[in-house]
């Protein structure tokens, strides 16, 4: 098993950010709404409860998380097709991450209660869905095992 997070992201990239097929998205689009956001817009911010998981229609969204420094660190930058969402919206927690608009987007927001009628009616579509809200935090525990234990204990 992956010890680091970067070990973690290098062998699961496909399955933390997954790109869905125009056909998955067609049958999924009646679970979400279409929004739009102009670049620069701050889609979901680290500390708020996003609107839900976003699948992206058309831009690019930069994904950023602070480090232990507070400074934003780019993730990833997602293109079309892309799925972001984090395991935090199924609960209607707070995100754990920043992401920004990096030029005009589109994006289908499915919203907390459609997400999980999506995880059980959709079961293939639902599994990888599913992969993608949990692989990212264990990524994000690694990189948090790897603070000076003072640290951690704070919450940074």
């Amino acid at each position: 098993m992956p010890s680091s997070p970067d070990m973690l992201v290098a062998t699961r990239r496909r399955q933390m950010f997954p790109v869905l097929e125009a056909s998955e998205i067609g049958r999924i689009a009646r679970l979400g709404e279409r929004k739009t956001y102009a670049a620069g817009s701050q889609i979901f911010t680290t500390g708020e409860v996003a609107l839900g998981a976003f699948v992206l229609l058309s831009g690019r969204v930069d994904i950023t998380q602070r480090n232990r420094h507070a400074e934003p660190e780019l993730i990833v930058t997602h293109d079309p097709g892309s799925f972001m969402g984090e395991l935090a919206q199924l609960s209607g927690r707070p995100s754990l991450v920043d992401g920004v608009a990096r030029e005009s987007v589109e994006a289908l927001v499915i919203p907390p209660s459609r997400l999980r009628e999506l995880l059980v009616e959709e079961a293939e579509l639902g599994e990888r869905i599913m992969r993608a809200l949990i692989l990212p935090q264990r990524a994000s525990a690694a990189e948090r095992s790897r603070w000076p234990r003072d640290r951690r204990k704070r919450g940074e």
